[in-house]
């Protein structure tokens, strides 16, 4: 490809990229929405897991000069009966939100495990969201004003995802939220 047409062939492959996003985001609302989507429980490492997200996200963060850490993952057990790939896709949709909107201070990920159950907090510096904001986030679509244009990326599916995914296996997502504050 001449040089003088590959940005018009970088903007192509990310609405391409984005419009993918889209169809297979509401492809898995359609199928959770009606029942079809089966979770694959089966025996995981939980601390491995969380262990490869937290390098993955702390050079993200890193590179964008926040700080970031793991707080509880050497108390989780080591293995658990779980849906692998759908706990990396809740965990890596919050974490990711939260690196993409803190522009200074730190993302945090606390992990427990009690009672055969794992809870998962994120908690981060970023701008944080007002009463609409919270009352409307978990929409299909909707992204948070901190989102502003389609320059901070996404489809507005990953909360919605991510909340009925964590539905599905029993668990619940909610968010608190103060403006200013994260």
């Amino acid at each position: 490809i001449p040089p003088h047409r590959q940005p018009a062939v970088q903007v192509i492959r990310r609405g391409g990229e984005h419009l993918l996003g889209l169809i297979e985001g509401t492809l898995d609302i359609a199928r959770i929405e009606s029942g079809k989507l089966a979770l694959d429980v089966r025996p995981m490492r939980l601390r491995e897991v969380i262990r490869e997200l937290a390098t993955l996200f702390e050079q993200q963060a890193q590179a964008k000069g926040i700080g970031f850490q793991v707080i509880g993952v050497d108390a989780l057990p080591e293995l658990v009966r779980a849906d692998e790939r759908r706990l990396r896709q809740i965990l890596i949709n919050l974490l990711g939100n939260a690196v993409k909107f803190t522009r200074q201070g730190q993302v945090t990920l606390r992990a427990a495990y009690t009672g055969q159950m794992a809870r998962f907090e994120v908690v981060d510096t970023g701008p944080g969201m007002d009463e609409a904001e919270r009352a409307r986030v978990f929409e299909p679509f909707e992204r948070g004003s901190a989102a502003g244009g389609s320059a901070a990326g996404g489809t507005g599916l990953g909360l919605t995802i991510s909340r009925m995914l964590t539905g599905l296996m029993g668990g619940e997502l909610t968010l608190d939220s103060t403006p200013g504050q994260g």
